[in-house]
């Protein structure tokens, strides 16, 4: 995993759609946090705010565009 949140959401996204990416991250995160990676875990917030955020513009542009 490289350490550039905004190119891991990018990724997840390209690779497995909005829905896969956050439950990529949902894993990621768990893994992290039983690991006891508190760096990885730190990485994987980021990603999920990443994400989030961007789920929130786009369906900001929904309703806008309705």
């Amino acid at each position: 995993m490289n350490d550039h949140p905004s190119q891991i959401a990018g990724h997840l996204v390209e690779q497995f759609g909005m829905d896969g990416a956050l439950e990529a991250v949902r894993n990621g995160v768990a893994e992290a946090h039983a690991a006891g990676d508190n760096y990885r875990l730190s990485v994987w917030r980021d990603v999920r705010r990443i994400l989030r955020d961007r789920q929130k513009a786009e369906s900001a542009l929904d309703v806008s565009g309705a």
